[in-house]
């Protein structure tokens, strides 16, 4: 059995710093992955968890943290686990490009060759594309981008 991979590249005005950091706060992602808010200590081996007030999002465990370069960590919904489906493992990449930008690369791996990997990549090529955009234009224009739907973000309260 092969297994399939998603790759999404992308290009942020930003520093590898800031794109680190966006990826890692909870008052960041809840602004850009449709409201949730990721959870973690950013530990390896630590649990990590979507946390939205109206949906259940997705679970996984810390594999690499090396700010402000590289992030990886495994990704399943709680229904996928209860059935005893493998998690999937999605790796960020953090590089320079030029003065004023940073590439980041998506690389979302362990999906099977069956029909339900084929409809999972489907998933995942539609979920990351939307998510990353609304991560760009949060770093480029410090304003959350106005998504309908499950990708609608959430702003922190004012403190």
């Amino acid at each position: 059995m092969t297994e399939r991979a998603y790759v999404y590249t992308t290009y942020i005005r930003s520093t590898a710093d800031l794109v680190f950091r966006a990826l890692t706060t909870p008052e960041f992602t809840m602004q850009y992955w449709g409201g949730a808010e990721l959870t973690s200590d950013w530990r390896v081996g630590s649990p990590l968890e979507a946390v939205h007030p109206d949906r259940d999002d997705f679970i996984g465990e810390i594999l690499a943290v090396e700010p402000p370069h590289r992030l990886s960590y495994t990704f399943t919904g709680r229904a996928e686990q209860a059935a005893g489906r493998a998690p999937t493992v999605v790796e960020f990449t953090i590089s320079g490009f030029g003065e004023e930008a940073v590439k980041l690369q998506i690389v979302h791996t362990g999906f099977g060759d069956d029909e339900q990997g084929a409809r999972d990549v489907r998933d995942v090529g539609e979920g990351w594309p939307a998510i990353v955009a609304a991560l760009k234009t949060l770093l480029e224009t410090g304003r959350p981008l106005a998504s309908p739907g499950h990708f609608a973000p959430r702003v922190p309260a004012t403190r």
